[in-house]
């Protein structure tokens, strides 16, 4: 039986649109406080009609309201670089926590910033990352998690792009005659981007990461790059200091070389060092002093082909980090009530209800009083013996959200606690080694990330005290020229120039 469950027992509440609350259907003043007549009938009658034309001829998409398009390109190339893992301290006041980095802060004091982005929930990789290129949230654009569900464990990664369900920047600047790249950057496997390293498994069976990376990039690119580097181990990769080396060596080999119009560039030390030893660790801070060198390596690049004058940067992230130290076990939870069975090596093999990583979801999705009791289990525990430290969150505010249409709900820790799929201890709550984590609710300051947009068609020195991240392609897009018709988020225009220099 399939584990996918669509929205069931729940009902969405449907939103006022705004249009409709600016549009007046009262008669003329003159009239208000008399009987109705036939023309006053009549009045209400047209108007009544023409609110209906309009909620059905135009779809209620935040991207549809009038906003002023785009003349011509703000810029002829835009390098998009997410640090994983970018907590906005370093951004605003890196100096604070004995930090330099020094490439970063000169496109802060060239651009524009914000001191915080709201991202997705959950805010974790893949989602997020795919946010920023498509505009969308995950019910939108279909990346729910990092992993696909799998009830027998870990599910496979969503590396492959064509899981995503919305249109893309790379498709959209493509569909505008641009040259595309992209370098390590998730859920861009077999994307049709022109010049292309993608993210890919970094343990692969049966062959080596090399071998992966080679048939599924652009043909010749990763031989010239390990040449230019002098070599790259096998498994030179699984070390994601050299990982970073490497994806920062194809991206400015393909600067350098092909001047794209459009490249994403994904770097990963930064969440592994926060995962492994906390947000604010000695660890942490060299990870992020090595990827600011590296950012100085990519402005060197467009320096040396020649284009940095007409290039924009936007140097973001995709999610905080909280400290952590306890862990939450909820298919313990889910086993004690009969609802979830294990083998004797603790492998799942039946489930009525179950944990995908904070997701919490039913087999049938129909079965009502299921949902019931799932629900009134974990409230329990959050109400009781667990307040302060968990919360429930339900259908009705994951839909306002834009979440996993999947879920019946979501758990959400507080800082310094996490969610894992064991049954360590037969325990609810259990230590943790992690010292790092992320993937809560993205509206909570410590899973806000950075942003610092610099360069071509940037004003300076204007500071967002917050910005969404589904405003990241939109505003890409209007540097560009184009346009992400059916995106939610909208260009983020007080920090840009009103038109191209000439």
């Amino acid at each position: 039986m399939s584990g996918r469950i669509p929205r069931a027992a729940h009902a969405r509440t449907v939103a006022v649109d705004p249009r409709v609350e600016r549009l007046s259907v009262s008669p003329p003043r003159s009239r208000q406080n008399s009987t109705a007549t036939i023309s006053d009938l009549l009045f209400r009658l047209v108007s009544a009609v023409a609110v209906v034309l309009l909620l059905g001829a135009v779809p209620i998409r935040a991207s549809e309201y009038p906003v002023e398009q785009p003349s011509r390109p703000l810029a002829e190339h835009v390098i998009l670089v997410s640090l994983d893992g970018l907590v906005p301290e370093y951004v605003t006041h890196p100096g604070d926590y004995g930090l330099r980095l020094p490439n970063i802060q000169a496109l802060k004091d060239r651009g524009s910033w914000a001191e915080g982005v709201v991202g997705q929930y959950p805010s974790s990789t893949y989602p997020s990352h795919t946010s920023i290129v498509t505009g969308v949230r995950p019910d939108r654009h279909g990346i729910f998690q990092n992993t696909r569900f799998d009830p027998q464990g870990e599910g496979e990664w969503f590396f492959e792009s064509n899981a995503i369900t919305a249109p893309t920047l790379w498709q959209r600047a493509k569909d505008a005659g641009l040259v595309t790249a992209g370098v390590s950057w998730p859920v861009t496997v077999g994307s049709g981007i022109a010049l292309h390293f993608p993210e890919v498994h970094q343990n692969p069976p049966n062959r080596t990461w090399l071998d992966l990376a080679r048939s599924e990039s652009t043909p010749g690119l990763i031989d010239a790059v390990v040449e230019k580097l002098g070599g790259f181990g096998a498994s030179d990769n699984l070390d994601p200091i050299k990982r970073d080396i490497f994806a920062t060596a194809v991206a400015t080999h393909i600067i350098r070389q092909s001047r794209p119009n459009l490249l994403l560039l994904h770097l990963v030390q930064t969440d592994y060092a926060q995962h492994a030893t906390g947000r604010h660790s000695a660890r942490s801070k060299r990870a992020f002093s090595r990827l600011d060198a590296h950012i100085g390596e990519i402005v060197k690049a467009c320096e040396d082909a020649g284009i940095l004058d007409r290039t924009a940067f936007v140097i973001t992230g995709d999610h905080g980090f909280y400290q952590v130290h306890s862990s939450f076990q909820p298919n313990v939870v889910l086993r004690r009530a009969g609802l979830l069975e294990t083998g004797p090596d603790g492998t799942i093999t039946d489930w009525q209800a179950i944990a995908h990583r904070t997701t919490i979801r039913i087999r049938n999705p129909y079965d009502a009083e299921l949902a019931r009791k799932v629900e009134s289990l974990f409230r329990d525990l959050a109400e009781g013996p667990y307040q302060g430290l968990l919360e429930v969150i339900d259908r009705k505010e994951l839909d306002r959200l834009g979440a996993d249409p999947e879920a019946l709900l979501f758990l959400e820790p507080a800082n310094g606690y996490t969610v894992g799929g064991g049954f360590d201890g037969d325990s609810f709550l259990v230590a943790t080694s992690r010292r790092g984590n992320h993937g809560y609710l993205p509206t909570k300051p410590e899973m806000h990330t950075g942003l610092v947009i610099s360069g071509a068609g940037v004003l300076q020195g204007l500071v967002m005290p917050i910005a969404r991240q589904i405003d990241i392609a939109p505003t890409v897009a209007r540097l560009l020229g184009f346009e992400m018709k059916g995106a939610e988020g909208v260009p983020m225009v007080g920090i840009l120039q009103t038109q191209s220099p000439d």
